[in-house]
């Protein structure tokens, strides 16, 4: 009954928003992301160009690779959605509200649930269409096959959504809600590291040839009959070979994503109030530290805080685990690379490998950044107002942020960077040169997180992880990843003119003078230009 009045105001905001003044300030935001999307699609249909080459082989690894994204994709929707339910339902500031309103508890549960579906499903939306343009256009699919493809996602985001509300409701009635979602951080990091034994387990572990690299990737499965994402590939992958579509597949897909919105409804009419009723959960008594006897100066009691706060929060601490986990797996997925038998796919393998490991490293440092650095302006919150009345300039607290929060990420990943590096048995040339240029990216990529955070903080937040998915962190994590990249391609491209490329010397001396200065000004660049922006925004917010 007051379904359409609670949708309405959100409704109103949107349209309010989209004005000819927000569209020139997000506009930056709109070309980078449209850049990103451009590449990402140029980046499929070369891979898709070249694996469809390969004849019959490429065909069946083409069709194992679509298979493997709607895998990848459910499981993140899944965990997605049970942490965003968990947070829309239990613990949204406006629940409160809402319940000392006459509100029917099945409006507000339907109102909940549109905000889960578009809250843990928007990254999705945003940057898995040019894969799917890429694939139709290489196949030279009709448009029955996009208006089917955005017909079963549909349904595939309203199946997941479904299963994560359920999970979220029986969850909350056994624990509270917030250590919920640590522990379901928890268990999808353990569901995680399973899943990698498992394909440690069909991989073999030291192929000897290309071939055997190969073959192990087409005896690879990546789904069953019985998920959602065997359903969708089996719906929609025969349009593209010009085949009728499987629609036994697309109405267990609709009939599926009908029953679990309707059994997330049914169990939160049983179980939401109830759950509501006991959510109150008791803080920890807080004891004395035993350097509180210390009263710090102004930058150090900046940092007394910030590792206070950071120790304090499970939410915070506890992805430290998920961070160690993810950098053992990647270093011990390296260490199992097959450099003996690459070397017959390229003489420079070595190079390739390198390329390629520093790469992998800038895209750890650019989430990790995202998650830790990015938020670091925004986790004061509402109580930033003690900083704005403080006697603390804005570089400095700036500053004073950069230094908590770089050193351990710039010592963990120069560390992954060079223990990789040794495995590859490269010249101590290479490996300077490759550490120097990872502690740069480390120090312009840190201080980009600090300085846009800085300019798009959100001070009021219900959990400070939607703050690292916001539009201003995905936003930085672009220009991060963009310089991470163009970085390597300057290298690469100096490299190849110096040793592979038929140039004269003065040429090469040119080369190396350019690309040296053309690095070092976009990454003191990428540094100095956020921080003194995030603290001219600040400045202004303090006035």
């Amino acid at each position: 009954m007051y379904l359409r009045l609670l949708i309405l105001p959100r409704v109103l905001s949107l349209r309010n928003s989209v004005t000819a003044g927000t569209a020139l300030r997000k506009l930056p935001i709109l070309v980078i992301g449209a850049s990103f999307w451009w590449l990402l699609y140029l980046g499929t249909i070369h891979l898709l160009t070249f694996v469809r080459n390969m004849g019959i082989p490429g065909e069946i690894l083409s069709e194992k690779l679509f298979s493997v994204i709607f895998s990848g994709l459910f499981g993140f929707l899944l965990l997605s959605s049970v942490i965003t339910a968990l947070s829309s339902y239990y613990l949204a500031k406006d629940i409160p509200f809402f319940l000392s309103r006459p509100v029917e508890i099945m409006d507000l549960q339907w109102l909940k649930m549109i905000d889960t579906i578009l809250n843990s499903s928007w990254m999705v939306i945003s940057f898995v269409p040019p894969v799917f343009i890429a694939y139709g256009i290489s196949y030279d699919a009709s448009m029955f096959f996009y208006v089917l493809l955005m017909s079963g996602m549909l349904l595939f985001i309203f199946i997941a959504a479904g299963i994560g509300i359920s999970v979220s409701h029986l969850l909350t009635s056994i624990f509270p809600a917030k250590r919920s979602r640590h522990m379901f951080l928890g268990i999808g990091l353990i569901l995680f590291i399973v899943l990698y034994f498992l394909l440690k387990s069909v991989i073999p572990a030291a192929p000897g040839t290309p071939e055997e690299i190969l073959d192990s990737f087409l005896k690879f499965r990546a789904d069953s009959p019985l998920l959602p994402g065997f359903w969708l590939k089996s719906a929609i992958f025969p349009v593209l070979k010009g085949a009728h579509s499987d629609m036994f597949y697309f109405l267990l897909l609709l009939s599926n994503s009908a029953f679990f919105l309707l059994l997330a409804s049914r169990i939160g009419s049983g179980l939401y109030l109830g759950n509501l009723e006991r959510l109150h959960p008791a803080s920890a008594a807080t004891g004395r530290s035993i350097l509180s006897r210390w009263y710090p100066g102004r930058a150090a009691a900046l940092l007394y805080k910030d590792m206070n706060i950071f120790f304090r929060d499970a939410g915070q601490w506890s992805q430290l685990f998920i961070i160690a986990a993810l950098v053992w797996i990647y270093l011990n997925s390296f260490r199992t690379i097959p450099i003996g038998a690459l070397q017959g796919i390229s003489p420079n393998i070595t190079e390739i490998m390198l390329l390629l490991n520093m790469l992998m490293a800038g895209l750890v440092l650019t989430a990790v950044s995202a998650r830790f650095l990015f938020p670091m302006v925004s986790l004061e919150g509402e109580a930033f107002w003690t900083i704005r009345t403080a006697p603390v300039q804005m570089e400095k607290f700036l500053r004073t942020k950069l230094l908590y929060g770089s050193i351990p990420v710039t010592i963990v990943i120069t560390l992954l960077v060079y223990w990789a590096d040794a495995h590859l048995c490269l010249l101590w040339q290479m490996m300077l040169i490759s550490t120097a240029t990872i502690v740069m990216l480390c120090i312009s990529t840190n201080g980009l997180g600090i300085g846009m955070g800085a300019i798009y903080p959100r001070f009021k937040y219900e959990n400070i992880a939607s703050v690292s998915v916001s539009g201003g962190s995905l936003f930085f994590m672009i220009i991060a990843f963009g310089l991470v990249t163009a970085t390597l391609a300057l290298e690469a491209w100096v490299y190849y003119i110096l040793y592979i490329g038929q140039a004269t010397a003065m040429a090469r001396v040119i080369t190396v003078l350019a690309g040296t200065a053309s690095i070092l000004l976009i990454n003191t660049a990428a540094f100095y230009l956020p921080m003194k922006i995030g603290a001219r925004r600040l400045t202004a917010l303090s006035s």
